[in-house]
């Protein structure tokens, strides 16, 4: 099978607000050249999201270039976060959180196979 897969580094600094969630998805259309991608996200441990961000990001504008969207987190305080934007957001695509890129990867492919279900 021919996996398509996006892997994003996200760095500490300045909170990622809505226009950066914008970028990142802009970016992501590209690389995948208007399909729909598997996504693995990563952040550093002091990245912080706006909720104009998650909103931006659980709706069907920062889905279009999603199959499914898997969160690797390193901290409890990012493992609080994602949860938030799981509960509160409710992303529209298969979205999960892992403590290693490893699983992440493994799930976003399953889900790619269809041996997860949506």
């Amino acid at each position: 099978m021919d996996s398509k897969l996006v892997r994003i580094e996200i760095f500490g600094g300045a909170p990622i607000g809505e226009k950066e969630a914008k970028e990142m998805n802009n970016a992501v259309g590209v690389l995948s050249k208007g399909k729909e991608i598997l996504v693995l996200m990563l952040a550093d441990e002091i990245a912080q999201f706006s909720k104009e961000a998650m909103a931006f990001s659980a709706g069907d504008e920062g889905l279009m270039y999603t199959i499914a969207d898997a969160m690797v987190v390193k901290s409890t305080a990012q493992r609080i976060t994602a949860n938030f934007y799981l509960k509160i957001s409710k992303p529209k695509k298969p979205s999960k959180i892992f403590n290693s890129e490893k699983d992440a990867i493994k799930w976003l492919r399953a889900v790619e196979s269809n041996l997860i279900p949506a």
